[in-house]
């Protein structure tokens, strides 16, 4: 195996060699790659130590394992653009991975000062309101925190989400004219670094949506997602003229 210079774990020299294969085209998307005992001789490490590398690399979204196949080159992380709504479920699959969820909180709840503010309404009422961990190949992938107002989707609070997701739902149900979305970086506390799988000083992204109908906000959401395994990416149109404003 090339050397890398200074020290390092053997996982680690693993890992960057795999990535390197990848970047240089050798092993494209979609491809297998060699098994762990197979790419154990070759770089004379143990099958344990290609494991630990696999791993890492499968919930950093650059593998894909799928059991008793082998394991594959990813198409990516899950993204999501800031000018769009898309299904977080379409968008996990979409990269490879299967998508299943956790529903950790379903029905009326307190609005938080940052809901109510977004929505428009009065401090400590209640409203429909959800919370659920996305996940991909089990990893979790996005802490979805959601509240609507009151009227605007009937039903939203007995819905079986493990089925289909609350975009599905509202897409179906609910009437979008706007949409606004917001992210910020944050270092995740206690009780989300510990549902998301991460620790404390690993960077999560978080996106904050309004949607709206002819101008009144109907929902707003939180959604949390480790930097690492999540991208926010977008191609836009360029207007005509002086400029070159993008067109949103």
């Amino acid at each position: 195996m090339p050397d890398g210079g200074a020290p390092k774990p053997r996982y680690e020299a693993v890992k960057d060699y795999v990535l390197s294969r990848i970047a240089s085209g050798d092993w494209p998307t979609h491809a297998r790659i060699p098994s762990e005992n197979e790419l154990g001789p070759m770089l004379g490490v143990s099958r344990i130590t290609v494991n630990r590398a696999f791993a890492e690399l499968a919930r950093e979204g650059r593998l894909r394992k799928v059991p008793g196949v082998g394991t594959f080159v990813a198409e990516g992380k899950p993204r999501t653009g800031l000018t769009s709504i898309e299904s977080i479920a379409e968008e996990i699959r979409g990269r490879g991975m299967e998508w299943s969820c956790e529903v950790l909180a379903l029905g009326l709840a307190n609005l938080t000062e940052e809901a109510a503010d977004a929505l428009g309404l009065p401090r400590g009422g209640r409203v429909p309101a959800s919370m659920i961990l996305h996940l991909g190949d089990a990893l979790p992938i996005q802490l979805e925190e959601r509240f609507i107002r009151p009227g605007y989707a009937p039903g939203y609070a007995e819905q079986d989400y493990a089925a289909r997701t609350t975009y599905d739902y509202l897409r179906e149900v609910g009437e979008v004219t706007e949409m606004e979305q917001a992210v910020t970086a944050i270092l995740p506390p206690a009780p989300i670094a510990r549902l998301l799988q991460v620790e404390a000083r690993d960077p999560c992204l978080v996106i904050r949506r309004r949607t709206f109908r002819r101008g009144e906000a109907t929902t707003f959401s939180r959604l949390t997602q480790p930097a690492s395994r999540f991208e926010l990416s977008g191609r836009y149109r360029m207007q005509d003229g002086p400029g070159g404003h993008y067109s949103f």
